[in-house]
This record gives structure tokens, C-alpha cells and sequence, in this order.
């Protein structure tokens, strides 16, 4: 693939924008940062002509691809009506009823504009209902950028067990009420809340750990992680950033039929438009209602963006969409298995949001596992599909979402079996 236009221009930002990127995650997503001048559907166009196989969906917001007819004109639509106004309108009220009605057990909403946002929302309230400080996270879990929060996602052997910033400037006072849980191990979180008894304010965890490898939770693990709260007088925290509205329409409490308090949304939420939501119990939500604590934002809500979530959210409520998708995803995981022939390699995740392993031979159950599989093998093989044109994540992640159907299928195999083909030969075994 063709990349000298592309390299010219990342030349050119790095002079005036710092890194050349406008996140660190992009840095390093092909050899080349692309540039990009158009999407169609599952497709994308950058300025060296090439035409991408998208199955990294902008991070995950793309579930509908780019230029879907209902959103572009749901969008045009509000946009000749007005960008912001800085004032209540029509659209938040239809929006909230509408998260209410497909997400279980939501009893009221707030709503911003980034995961980070929500996050950090979800924290304040939780904190407000509770008189409490401390939060647990868990290793591994992503759950944006701010400090508090940035800890732990990548901790190396020797750091297990502890919290550690992610990158500097990030002062110790600033994450030192929250403490670092590993995952998947109830012992380990009610030992936790039993060292810091009425202390903790929320336990927060991604419900599929799809940041660090889509790893899936054990069974009884987040129905035991919800029991375990409620004992101790602790806020659940579900972060839906990626698996809201993407493994399901009810997502993560409709997948695993579980009622956490809180549940945070974004990404897939809004089809590619910045929005982000918190779910849940009113009860929590009592806490903004009578003033312990506050919501804040000027483009909470923004006109734009709502109409955007409405449209998406419909487009998703269609009869059999979720069905194709998943169909859809595990058919590319089984092309995956069946391709790596004698390779260790495994898939772990659901169809719409998933990981590939190679070195390992079962399913990794925690970052700490995820962390022993053989990188360098994985490294090359996506380089190898972008070579023939499929655009995916770094770490071995793939996202599903509506627009891909069969014509893709065929494509993505093709890739698939190629570029498994062209990876280095398995070493025989050495003879004593």
C-alpha cells in the first residue's frame, strides 16, 4: 500500500502539532500515520489512494460505518435548526426515554460528550451518594485518560497488585484513592473491600475487558462483582464505553442479564459524533437532584450529537441487526482459527468486538494472561492484513458493525488466509 502522501503530510503536522497526531493512540496504528480523505459504508479512502477494509471503526464509534443515510440527514437535519443553544431542547428528552426503554434497569440518564467525561461523572456521583472516596479499578481496564484514572492498564509482572501511573505527569496524589484490583478473581475484590470497609465509593470495571484483550468474564464473576457492592454499601460501575450499544442494544446489562447501578456509555452511542451517557439507578442520580454534588458541561447535550445518538439507536433497533453482526464476527474468527492451522492462536471476546492471541492455547482470562501471548507473531500479521488492505487495530483488535456484510466476508478471507500464510514458518521442535 502507498504511503508517500501520507508520510509527507505527518512530516508537515509534526512541525505544528505535537506527536502529529491528535491522540497517541493513532501514532501507531500503521508504520505511516494515514490520512484519510473520505469513508463509504465499511470502506475508507486516504490520500494516497488507497481504499481501506475498515475494521477498526474509528475505535469502535463507526457501528453504522460512515455516511449512513438515516444519520447524515438526522444530522443535516438539526444542523439547519441550530448548532448549540446553550438551553434545553427537545431531542435530550427523546433521547433519555429512549436509553431508559432499551437499556435494563435504567431509571434516569446525564449526558456528555467523551468516555473520560462520563467516567469521571459516574465517580463524582457515585462519591456524592456514598460520603465516600476511594475507588476500586481493576488491571488492565481503560477508563480514560484523566489521572485518576490512568493507572495500572499496562502494569508489568513486577507491578501486579499495585497502582502505577500509565505516563508521566501524573502525581501520585492525584490517583491515590484509587486502588488496583486484578481481574476475574472475586477472592481478590472481597478481600479488597474487606481491607477498606466502608470506605469504598465504587468498584468500576469493563464489563468484556476489551481494552486489554477482550478478555470475557468468568462465570458469576460480575453478578458476584455487583453482590460484593451492594454488600458493602459500594457503587457498581459497569464502563460500556466500547461494549454500549455494540454487543447488544441493551449492551453489557442485556448480554449478561445483570442490573448494575451505574453504566456508562459513548463510542458506538452516537455512530461517530462525540457523546457520551451514565445510566442507572435514581438513587444515584439523587445525588445531582439534590445538590451533594453537580453535572457540568456546555456541550452536554448538544443538539448535534443527540440527533446523532437518536438516529443511531433507531438504526440499531431494527429487527436482526445485532444477529447479522455477531454472525458476522465469529465467521472472521473461525477463518482466523481455522487459518492458523498449527499455530497456537486463540479468539477471545464476542462477534462484534474481539481480540486474537497467538502463542497462547486458551482463552486469556486477565491482562496478566494477555500479556504472555506472542506479540511479535501478532504484530506481523496485522501488518500482513494491512498489506492487502484491512485496516485494523493495533494488539490483535477487531470491531463488527452494520455496514459489513457479505461482500466483506469474502474480501476479509482472502486476507485472512494470506496473510496467515506469509507469517514466519513454526519453528520445529529442537532435538536434545
Amino acid at each position: 500500500m502507498k504511503s508517500d502522501e501520507s508520510k509527507s503530510l505527518y512530516d508537515r503536522a509534526c512541525r505544528s502539532l505535537a506527536t502529529g497526531v491528535s491522540t497517541g493512540f493513532r501514532r501507531n496504528v500503521t508504520p505511516v500515520p494515514l490520512y484519510m480523505e473520505r469513508g463509504a459504508g465499511p470502506y475508507f479512502y486516504d490520500v494516497d489512494g488507497n481504499e481501506w477494509l475498515d475494521y477498526g471503526l474509528a475505535w469502535g464509534p463507526l457501528i453504522l460505518g460512515n455516511n449512513h443515510p438515516r444519520l447524515t440527514e438526522a444530522v443535516t437535519q438539526q444542523m439547519t435548526r441550530g448548532y448549540t443553544f446553550g438551553a434545553q431542547h427537545h431531542g435530550e428528552i427523546e433521547l433519555a426515554e429512549k436509553m431508559i426503554e432499551v437499556i435494563p434497569g435504567a431509571e434516569q440518564v446525564i449526558f456528555s460528550n467523551t468516555g473520560s467525561e462520563a467516567v469521571q461523572a459516574a465517580l463524582r456521583m457515585a462519591r456524592g451518594a456514598t460520603e465516600r472516596e476511594k475507588i476500586i479499578k481493576f488491571e488492565g481496564h481503560y477508563h480514560g485518560w484523566q489521572n485518576n484514572m490512568l493507572v495500572s492498564n499496562h502494569p508489568s509482572p513486577d507491578e501486579f497488585g499495585t497502582t502505577v501511573p500509565d505516563c508521566g505527569g501524573q502525581p501520585p496524589s492525584e490517583y491515590a484513592l484509587t486502588l488496583t484490583c486484578p481481574w476475574n478473581d472475586l477472592d481478590a475484590l472481597g478481600a479488597m473491600l474487606d481491607e477498606n470497609r466502608g470506605e469504598i465509593a465504587a468498584v468500576i470495571t469493563e464489563p468484556i475487558l476489551v481494552n486489554g484483550g477482550s478478555c470475557m468474564p468468568r462465570d458469576g464473576y460480575l453478578a458476584g462483582l455487583i453482590d460484593l457492592c451492594r454488600e458493602h454499601g459500594a457503587v457498581s460501575i459497569f464502563d460500556e464505553v466500547i461494549t454500549g450499544f455494540r454487543i447488544g442494544l441493551g449492551g453489557a446489562r442485556e448480554y449478561f442479564d445483570l442490573e448494575p447501578d451505574l453504566s456508562i456509555y459513548a463510542k458506538a452511542m452516537a455512530g461517530g459524533f462525540s457523546m457520551s451517557a451514565v445510566a442507572g439507578r435514581k438513587s444515584v442520580f439523587d445525588a445531582l437532584v439534590d445538590g451533594r454534588t453537580g453535572h457540568f458541561g456546555t456541550y452536554n447535550g448538544n443538539p448535534i450529537c443527540v440527533a446523532a445518538a437518536i438516529a443511531t439507536i433507531e438504526a440499531l433497533s431494527e429487527p436482526g441487526v445485532y444477529e447479522r453482526m455477531h454472525t458476522h464476527g465469529h465467521a472472521i474468527r473461525e477463518m482466523i482459527e481455522r487459518a492458523a492451522g498449527d499455530r497456537k492462536l486463540v479468539t477471545t471476546g464476542t462477534g462484534t468486538a474481539f481480540h486474537l492471541h497467538f502463542g497462547l492455547d486458551k482463552p486469556p482470562a486477565s491482562i496478566r494472561e494477555v500479556m504472555q501471548a506472542d506479540d511479535e507473531t501478532g504484530t506481523a500479521f496485522t501488518a500482513n492484513m494491512q498489506e492487502r488492505g484491512i485496516y485494523n487495530l493495533p494488539g490483535g483488535r477487531w470491531y463488527v458493525g452494520a455496514t459489513h456484510g457479505e461482500r466483506e466476508i469474502e474480501r476479509v478471507r482472502v486476507a485472512i488466509e494470506a496473510s496467515m500464510a506469509a507469517l514466519r514458518p513454526i519453528s520445529a521442535p529442537t532435538e536434545n
